[in-house]
């Protein structure tokens, strides 16, 4: 068995997508066996524990990095007859004990999509009575180790751990590309040329000589924070310089070198080799199908940059005019209230301009991607062994990977091309409504508390019809609203959300009644806001939060 921490930027940090794909595995084909949530109050309500982890992560409003922790567990086939769903339940327990989530909230569940079972985990990084986020130290030795314990425990397969060949192992991202890519990682690349950089390291005398030693290669040696990186000179990528010898770390070189100094170019260096993204594999007729698979990325990159531009080129003209239209409108002689409106209502008219040129632009690049379906060299060779190559499927073999591309049904479209469809879907959705709400601010028969109330009515439409798109009915949902300006939807369902401007009130009884009023408060507010029992509230700036716990601006 082995483990990863996929890990996440903190703008991608969404606690509740992650744990409603592991319960429901998110795209055909994928199989969920079980699923279960711990350390939440709710106890084993799934859904209930989701909603308490995301107010929990937002009562902490201080950290700025993520604040989900996903696990990944993949065990070898050969496993699945002596796993039950009461071991992973221990087995998930025992990792949480081990990186110190065991007072955490998270949600698990097994998947059974690949030839590896294997099980995700979503850990909330906040405390639930603490609210301060907990970050495992050097997780990936605690995860190894437990690895290796429960694998003689249940009597698993062993698995190589990070003791054993540790001077060529690579990062788990590293890994990951090449799992994913079937292609050579730079770090691969880096380590490859070791040798040649360390014999050559043994004979410099200062940093000019050591940079001229990495150029030949095509990189070179960059500082990152506290250490040092090898970068690639042809493009972003980049590897931690000790992680292919110790020898490079930062603190050896400037003991030997001194202070750090970047590359100055005082003479021509010949350059032997160049970083190139090989393909792994290696099986017949290699070289002739990655040609073509070059040549069909050079094409596929080519046309969508042709895209990207044009959209680029029409979304700067519409901002340009609008933004000198919204001068003019600052320039007018007019009242203040009434310049307010005009304002608000060019903001409405750019919307509906660029989501309409966006939603223009979508046919282009789906053409794109239905010629060159693959974007990657693994892609590639399971497209071409799809459509009945046999000596593509034999280069994919080559690596122990395995494929069949003997399908009677009609293949089954991925996870990708199903969330570029609903991108459309949606992007259509908020090109019409951005039209509507315009039009609605255009009317000079509405006072503007009527305006607001329709545009509650708008913006529960565009719930409704997303949900649809999606494949989620909810039905006629009734509107009003009543004499103190609270706009109330009732769900068919029986459930109701009431919009008093500021706050949000949804049943609590009603599961559905929940969901849309998150998404509606989405709608409205945007991510910054906090859910609570019953209510959500637009989550101010933590600045403002603490002022006014100070005393000030009351």
């Amino acid at each position: 068995m082995i483990s990863k921490h996929v890990s996440c930027q903190a703008k991608n940090d969404d606690y509740g997508r992650l744990a409603r794909y592991i319960a429901d595995a998110g795209h055909e084909g994928e199989k969920c066996l079980v699923s279960w949530s711990a350390g939440c109050w709710s106890g084993d309500d799934y859904d209930t524990g989701i909603l308490e982890a995301e107010a929990v992560q937002n009562l902490n409003t201080r950290s700025a990095r993520e604040k989900t922790y996903h696990l990944l567990i993949s065990f070898r086939p050969e496993d699945e007859a002596k796993l039950t769903p009461e071991a992973f339940r221990v087995i998930e327990e025992r990792f949480a004990q081990a990186l110190g989530f065991s007072e955490h909230q998270r949600h698990c569940g097994v998947h059974k999509n690949t030839n590896n079972l294997h099980l995700h985990v979503a850990y909330n990084m906040i405390h639930q009575e603490r609210q301060a986020r907990h970050e495992p130290f050097r997780d990936y030795h605690k995860r190894d180790r437990l690895c290796r314990e429960l694998e003689k425990e249940y009597g698993l397969v062993i698995d190589n751990g990070r003791e054993k060949a540790r001077a060529d192992r690579l990062s788990e991202k590293a890994a990951a590309i090449e799992a994913q890519t079937g292609q050579e990682s730079f770090e691969s690349y880096a380590k490859r040329h070791k040798g040649v950089i360390l014999q050559v390291l043994g004979v410099s005398q200062n940093w000019q000589d050591f940079h001229e030693a990495l150029r030949g290669a095509g990189m070179d040696a960059r500082p990152h924070g506290n250490g040092l990186v090898i970068k690639n000179l042809y493009g972003v990528h980049a590897a931690k310089a000790s992680a292919i010898d110790r020898a490079l770390s930062m603190k050896k070189l400037e003991s030997r070198f001194g202070e750090y100094t970047p590359y100055r170019s005082l003479r021509p260096v010949q350059e032997f080799s160049r970083y190139q993204a090989v393909p792994l594999h290696r099986g017949p007729a290699r070289g002739e199908l990655f040609a073509k698979y070059r040549q069909g990325i050079q094409s596929r990159k080519m046309r969508l940059e042709a895209v990207k531009g044009r959209e680029d080129a029409a979304f700067a003209a519409i901002r340009k005019q609008w933004a000198d239209k919204r001068v003019e409108i600052e320039r007018m002689n007019i009242a203040k209230r009434n310049r307010r409106n005009l304002l608000a209502l060019a903001r409405k008219h750019e919307a509906e301009a660029i989501a309409r040129a966006r939603l223009a632009m979508q046919p282009e690049r789906e053409a794109v991607r239905r010629d060159i379906p693959f974007s990657s060299w693994s892609a590639f060779l399971r497209h071409e062994a799809g459509q009945g190559n046999e000596t593509a499927l034999a280069v994919l073999r080559s690596k122990g990977e395995s494929v069949e591309p003997e399908q009677e049904a009609a293949p089954v479209k991925d996870w990708l091309q199903r969330g570029r469809e609903q991108f459309q879907r949606n992007a259509g959705i908020r090109a019409d409504l951005a039209a509507r709400e315009r039009t609605l601010l255009e009317r000079e028969d509405l006072s503007a508390k009527t305006k607001k109330s329709l545009q509650a009515f708008l913006r529960m439409e565009r719930v409704a019809a997303e949900s649809k798109a999606q494949g989620i009915d909810l039905g006629d949902i009734a509107r009003r609203i009543d004499g103190k300006g609270v706009v109330i939807f009732t769900l068919p369902s029986g459930g109701s959300i009431r919009d008093t401007g500021k706050e949000l009130f949804y049943s609590t009884h009603d599961e559905k009644a929940r969901d849309v009023a998150h998404a509606y408060a989405v709608l409205k507010w945007g991510k910054n806001i906090t859910q609570e029992q019953g209510k959500i509230l637009f989550l101010r700036a933590p600045a403002v939060r603490r002022e006014q716990e100070r005393g000030w601006g009351r």
